[in-house]
C-alpha cells in the first residue's frame, strides 16, 4: 500500500477485493454454462436451454452492479440472483440426475451471489454481504429442491468460496491495519531523504556561486594595483552583490519551464562580451541560438558553467584567446571551450580547488548533463558540456540558479 494515503488504504483494499470478486463471479456464470452445454454434448436428450438462459439475467446483473456499485444494486443483483438461481436449479434438478454434477452446478450458480461484495467500501461490509449472498443462494437452491420432491445437494464449492472470501478479507484487512503503523514512518524517511537532497543541491550550488563571484573578486581585488577599484570591476562586484543579497538563487527554478531563447542567447553574448572587455580574446562559432532550447535550468547551469570555464582560460591557462562552439544535436545542446594555454593534469588538482569540479561538473550534473575534459601540461585544454533537451514529461534536476548571470571563478 506504499504510496496511498493512509486513510483510504482500506477502502482502496476492499474496493480492488471487490473487484476481483466481481470477475470471479462472472467467471463462475460463465463456467456453469459452459459445463451445462458440455454435458448436454454428452447426454444429447438433455435439455439444458431453460438454465442457460437462468443465467443471462444474473450475468446482466452483475454487469449493472459493477457498473454503479452501491447497496441498491447490490440489493437488486441479490434479488435477481435469487430468482435466477431458483430457476437454474428447478432445470437442473430435472434434467440433471447425477448428483456430484448437480451439486457442482448448484455450486456455479451460487458463487456470484457470494463474491457480490455490496458497496465495498470497508472491508467488514464486504463479508457481510458475502454471507447475505450465500444464504439467498441457499434459499433459493433449497426452495427448488422442495419443489421437486428431490434429495438436498451439497453446495461444497459454494461453502469453500465463503471461506476464501473471508479468509482473503480478514488477510487483506490485517496488512492494511500493518501499512498504516509503517506506512507514515516511511513516508517520513523518504521526505527527509528529499529534504537532504535538495539541501545538499543547495548548498553544492551555493559553494559553486561563492567561488564564482566572492573569491573571484577577492583575487582580483588583492590583484589590483593601489588607486581606485576599476570600473568594470566595481560594475561586476556591485552585480553580483546585488544578486546574492536578493537571495533569488535559492528559488528552485521552474524545471518544467522553457527559458526565453532570446534572452537566453542575450545573456550568453553579454557573459562573452564580459570576458572580452577583461582581456580575452573569445571567438564564438556554431549555432548559439540552441541554448535558447533548453530550459530554464538548463541554460541557466550551461551558461554558469561556461563563463566558468572561459574564467580558468583567462587567470590559468596562460593565453588570451579561447573558442567557444555551440553545437546541436537534435536530443542536447553541446558547448565547447578550447584553449592552447599551458593545461593541466586534472588528476593532480588539489581537492581544495572547485571551478572544475563545483562549477563545471557537478552544475552540469545537477541537470542532468555530463562533462568530458581533454587537458595535458603543454597542449592546451577542451572543455566539453551537454545538456538534454527538456521532454514531453520527464523529470528534471532542480538546479539553484538565475538565468542570465554569468560565472566568474579563480581557480580551477
Amino acid at each position: 500500500m506504499l504510496g496511498i494515503p493512509t486513510h483510504l488504504a482500506p477502502r482502496v483494499n476492499a474496493w480492488s477485493t471487490v473487484r476481483a470478486f466481481h470477475a470471479a463471479a462472472v467467471g463462475s456464470v460463465v463456467a456453469a454454462a459452459v459445463t451445462l452445454l458440455l454435458y448436454r454434448l454428452a447426454e444429447p436428450d438433455v435439455r439444458v436451454a431453460g438454465a442457460v438462459l437462468a443465467l443471462l439475467p444474473m450475468l446482466a446483473m452483475i454487469g449493472v452492479h459493477v457498473q454503479f456499485g452501491t447497496w441498491r444494486s447490490a440489493v437488486a443483483f441479490l434479488a435477481v440472483g435469487g430468482v435466477c438461481t431458483w430457476w437454474f436449479t428447478t432445470v437442473v434438478q430435472r434434467e440433471v440426475p447425477t448428483a456430484w454434477v448437480s451439486s457442482y452446478l448448484l455450486s456455479l450458480a451460487v458463487i456470484p451471489l457470494v463474491l457480490v461484495g455490496g458497496a465495498g467500501a470497508v472491508a467488514g461490509r464486504v463479508v457481510l454481504w458475502s454471507f447475505g449472498g450465500f444464504l439467498v443462494g441457499r434459499l433459493a437452491t433449497s426452495l427448488a429442491v422442495l419443489q421437486a420432491d428431490a434429495p438436498p445437494r451439497p453446495l461444497v464449492l459454494a461453502w469453500i468460496t465463503l471461506g476464501f472470501v473471508v479468509a482473503l478479507v480478514l488477510f487483506t484487512s490485517r496488512n492494511t491495519a500493518r501499512s498504516e503503523r509503517v506506512q507514515p514512518e516511511l513516508l517520513r524517511s523518504a521526505r527527509e531523504e528529499h529534504v537532504s537532497a535538495y539541501r545538499a543541491g543547495v548548498e553544492a550550488e551555493a559553494a559553486a556561486i561563492l567561488h564564482d563571484t566572492v573569491l573571484n573578486h577577492l583575487g582580483a581585488i588583492a590583484l589590483a594595483p593601489d588607486g581606485p577599484m576599476d570600473a568594470q570591476l566595481a560594475r561586476t562586484v556591485e552585480t553580483d552583490v546585488a544578486m546574492l543579497t536578493g537571495r533569488q538563487w535559492l528559488a528552485a527554478p521552474d524545471t518544467g519551464a522553457d527559458a526565453d531563447p532570446d534572452a537566453t542567447t542575450t545573456a550568453f553574448d553579454a557573459m562573452v562580451d564580459e570576458h572580452r572587455t577583461e582581456g580575452l580574446r573569445v571567438a564564438v562559432t556554431g549555432d548559439t541560438s540552441a541554448l535558447g532550447r533548453l530550459d530554464a535550468a538548463g541554460s541557466t547551469a550551461m551558461l554558469r558553467a561556461v563563463g566558468q570555464c572561459l574564467s580558468n582560460v583567462r587567470k590559468h591557462a596562460g593565453t588570451d584567446a579561447a573558442e567557444v562552439s555551440v553545437f546541436d544535436d537534435g536530443a542536447s545542446c553541446t558547448v565547447m571551450v578550447v584553449d592552447d594555454g599551458r593545461g593541466f593534469d586534472e588528476q593532480e588538482t588539489g581537492a581544495d580547488r572547485m571551478g572544475l569540479r563545483g562549477s563545471v561538473r557537478e552544475r552540469i550534473g545537477r541537470v542532468g548533463g555530463d562533462v568530458q575534459v581533454w587537458s595535458s601540461p603543454g597542449s592546451g585544454t577542451s572543455v566539453m558540456m551537454s545538456v538534454p533537451y527538456p521532454t514531453a514529461g520527464a523529470d528534471t534536476v532542480d538546479a539553484f540558479a538565475v538565468t542570465g548571470e554569468s560565472d566568474r571563478g579563480n581557480t580551477r
